[in-house]
């Protein structure tokens, strides 16, 4: 044999390693993905409206006035042998008393409460939502075990060469 020819079948046996190699990396490439993604949007709108009204009307007009006055004389005997005329006037040996009273009661109670109190609320209240699923599934392949495989050739080759 000669070394042209040694040379072209290594050349053949080189093009058939790397060819069983791109085979291999392309049959154990990665495994294929299956990805489903689901996107939900809520939207919820809450509208309330409060109206509170508040009415007190309190009204007190109290009014008490006395003026009044009292005159009281009083005429007591001393003795009861002595004359005494009251209306014709003749007092004799008397003790008069005279008593002048003035009652002023005034009682002015004037109470008068208003309350007014109106509220008026409106109240928005907005909530956005957004659920994203996403799923992811892998089927995945074992063609990696072919690797092991090439080892079996790569060691023929590798006894071969280093005997040379």
């Amino acid at each position: 044999m000669t070394t042209s020819e040694n040379q072209n079948g290594n050349n053949l046996l080189l093009i058939a390693i790397i060819l069983a190699l791109i085979t291999t990396i392309v049959l154990t490439s990665c495994g294929s993905r299956k990805v489903s993604k689901s996107e939900t949007k809520e939207q919820e709108q809450k509208t309330e409206k409060i109206t509170l009204e508040t009415e007190t009307k309190v009204t007190d007009n109290t009014k008490i006035v006395d003026t009044s006055t009292a005159d009281e004389i009083e005429i007591c005997p001393v003795s009861d042998s002595l004359p005494m005329v009251v209306n014709g006037i003749t007092y004799k040996n008397v003790k008069i008393r005279r008593k002048k009273t003035k009652n002023n009661i005034s009682v002015v109670k004037d109470v008068k409460v208003q309350h007014k109190a109106q509220k008026s609320d409106l109240k928005v209240v907005k909530s956005n939502r957004i659920i994203e699923v996403k799923q992811t599934e892998r089927k995945e392949s074992y063609w990696w075990l072919l690797w092991f495989l090439l080892l079996i050739p790569i060691y023929f080759i590798y006894k071969k060469y280093k005997n040379i």
